[in-house]
């Protein structure tokens, strides 16, 4: 129970939208860089961040911004990580793992990260400037914290990853696949990243965040048991240097929904775009 809550407190600090520096650890120079290192970031970011969920809108000026106070650290193969490559790391935060094997060019570790954000349907109902009947009155959905294996395979400018997790709030009858593709193009002083990625969604997992129960049922709001799903992505993300410490990031992400996700009674897309601009400062 201390150990479950540690990890949702860690998590819920990092899940704040940002997007930071990447310093990578340098194996070649000193013992001390080999076991320890770390870094400190915090970032503002102007965030284009839809909502899947039917009729709810980004309302509020603060709902565009977005602070972070990010930290990556790293010792005798555990670490904390944000995720600089994937522009879905700045809504979901940090990354605690272990480095179970570490090659030349591949890497296999444990994994556990907040795979999707959940959302309290009282508290987005309050946020909005109208009624929204398809939400009102559904239960929580607890954020999905997921434990699992990450292959990883570098190239020499790009970065393959694929990860097998089982996320807590579906008691272990919930898994999802994930897998990601990201190269890199040098552009001047640009770091310009192009990635791809297809995340497969078990039955439990797309039914706990997005079915219906019997329960839930109402005359805006039919009865719904959602099968397994998928969603795949495109994406760009640029960063820029300003000063030594500080950089300019900026992305946009392509996502479309399967049938089994955009066909529930609280789901209106099957195409969301998010875009992202901001500065992160370096310590």
């Amino acid at each position: 129970m201390i150990y479950r809550s540690l990890l949702i407190s860690i998590f819920c600090l990092m899940s704040n939208l940002a997007f930071s520096a990447e310093k990578e650890l340098d194996k070649k120079t000193t013992l001390f860089d080999q076991t320890f290192s770390w870094q400190i970031m915090a970032g503002l970011s102007a965030v284009y961040n839809p909502y899947i969920l039917t009729d709810v809108k980004q309302e509020e000026v603060n709902d565009y911004l977005a602070f972070s106070l990010l930290i990556d650290f790293y010792y005798k193969g555990f670490f904390l990580q944000s995720n600089n490559r994937r522009i879905e790391g700045l809504f979901q935060g940090g990354e605690l793992g272990y480095q179970l094997l570490d090659k030349n060019d591949w890497a296999l570790d444990i994994i556990a990260k907040p795979y999707l954000p959940g959302f309290i349907p009282e508290d987005i109902v309050k946020g909005q400037n109208k009624r929204i009947p398809s939400i009102e009155g559904l239960k929580d959905r607890d954020i999905g914290l997921g434990i699992g294996l990450r292959y990883s395979k570098y190239y020499e400018d790009a970065i393959f990853s694929f990860d097998l997790a089982t996320l807590k709030p579906t008691d272990g009858k919930g898994w999802l696949a994930d897998f990601f593709y990201s190269h890199l193009f040098l552009y001047r002083n640009w770091d310009i990243y192009v990635g791809t990625g297809f995340t497969f969604y078990s039955d439990a997992i797309v039914d706990y965040y997005l079915g219906v129960g019997h329960d839930e049922v109402t005359t805006a709001r039919a009865y719904y048991k959602a099968k397994s799903g998928f969603r795949s992505q495109l994406e760009l993300f640029a960063r820029h240097p300003i000063s030594k410490n500080w950089t300019f990031n900026a992305g946009i992400t392509q996502s479309y929904y399967s049938n089994a996700m955009s066909d529930s009674p609280i789901v209106n897309k099957h195409n969301i775009t998010q875009v992202m601009f901001g500065a992160v400062y370096v310590f």
